[in-house]
Order: structure tokens, then C-alpha cells, then sequence
């Protein structure tokens, strides 16, 4: 399921995987992106964004083609103007140990399936990406819309990537619930598509603070 919605000014594109349409609601994304945009002084400038709900095997595989790192993570962003790809929110503690073995089989057999099915049918875009490894980010093919819309003047930022069962996963160390995790996942991907990191630490202070200015804007909505 995907929707496109946004402000006069704001165009943003959300897709959910099927298996987590019950667990998301497709406005309270919205408005996250839309917090985080707002929190960045973007409120007077056309702007797209893309936003996934995937599973597991669906990030592992993108951070694996993309940035040669073979296991999942919480959030990708591919940025359409900055040069980095990033990955993930500072202060995680990755541990897979107690995910389900039939799960992660289950996992692999279906990341096999879309992979075929994705190198055949977008097998010229991949050609004019970069080998896994390497420091700059891939150019993803845009939705038709956004296409239009960048050659007449509208900024699109990139996409963002959030594995839906990461994010569970880590809530309860951020005292979260899961919506809301993902929902600073989405403002965390946002800031690092406008090019902010959490590298240095005077860099993560900054990119700290328009996260928080973001989570009040989102508790104000």
C-alpha cells in the first residue's frame, strides 16, 4: 500500500509493506516527515521525500548492495543531493540473537526471491549504480511523479528505508513505542538526507537538537 501526500509545498511518498499496514498509520508518517522538514526551515521550499516500510530482508539486502554491509539496520537514507548514504540512529545496540530461526530462514529464502526478481527488472538501473564498498551513495531510480516534479523545479531530498521490525526491536531501549520509533527514525532520516551526520560529536549535537526541535513539532501536530 503507498500514498502521496504533503502541503503546497511538501510532496511526500510513503509505501508500507503489506505485513505492517495494521501496525502503522499511514498520517502519523506523514506528519513525522513533515515535522522533521519544518523543524529543518524547509516550510517555504518545494520538497519530496520517499519513505519504506520494509521488512528485515529487504534493508539487509539494500545495505548489503549498497554499502557492502551484510546484515539489517534500522534506517537507510539515499540522499538525491548529498554524497554519503547513512545508516542508522547513534546510540544503537544491534543484537539479532533473540530473533526466531524459522523467521531468519524464512527471511533469507524470500531476500533470494526479491533479489532475482529485482536484478531482472531493474537490472540497467543497478548497472549505473556504484559497487558495494564504495563511498558515494547510489542514485535510485525516481517515482514517475517525482521525476516531473524535480525537472520543473521541485527539490527532492531522496529515500529513506526503515526496517519495521528493527525499529521494534529497539523501542524499549529508547523508551519508545514502536510508532514512535519509527517516527524519529523517519526525522532521523530526514536531517541525514539534508546532509547532517552524528560522526564528529559536535556534528551529532546539532543534528541532535533538530531532532528534538522535530519531536515537539511532531507532539504539537
Amino acid at each position: 500500500m503507498s500514498t502521496k501526500s504533503g502541503s503546497e509545498n511538501f510532496d511526500i511518498m510513503v509505501e508500507i509493506g503489506e505485513a505492517y499496514e495494521d501496525k502503522l498509520s499511514q498520517e502519523d508518517l506523514l506528519s513525522a516527515a513533515q515535522a522533521a522538514m519544518l523543524a529543518a526551515g524547509l516550510d517555504n521550499q518545494a520538497v519530496g521525500v520517499s519513505i519504506e516500510i520494509a521488512d528485515d530482508a529487504e534493508v539487509q539486502r539494500l545495505n548489503r548492495e549498497y554499502r557492502g554491509v551484510d546484515h539489517t539496520t534500522d534506517v537507510l537514507s539515499f540522499a538525491n543531493e548529498e554524497a554519503p548514504d547513512w545508516e542508522g540512529r547513534s546510540g544503537v545496540n544491534y543484537d539479532f540473537s533473540e530473533a526466531n530461526p524459522a523467521e531468519q530462514a524464512d527471511a533469507e529464502l524470500a531476500q533470494e526471491a526479491e533479489e532475482e526478481e529485482w536484478s531482472e527488472e531493474y537490472d540497467d538501473e543497478a548497472d549505473d549504480g556504484l559497487e558495494a564498498g564504495t563511498s558515494e551513495r547510489p542514485r535510485f531510480v525516481l517515482p514517475p511523479d517525482f521525476q516531473a516534479e524535480e525537472s520543473g523545479g521541485k527539490r527532492y531530498l531522496g529515500d529513506i528505508i526503515i526496517s519495521y521490525p528493527q525499529a521494534e526491536r529497539q523501542a524499549p531501549e529508547f523508551k519508545n513505542t514502536t510508532l514512535r520509533e519509527v517516527q524519529e527514525l523517519i526525522i532521523h532520516g530526514v536531517f541525514h538526507l539534508l546532509g547532517f551526520d552524528h560522526e564528529d560529536p559536535d556534528d551529532r549535537e546539532v543534528m541532535r537538537a533538530k531532532e528534538e526541535a522535530a519531536a515537539r513539532l511532531l507532539d504539537e501536530a
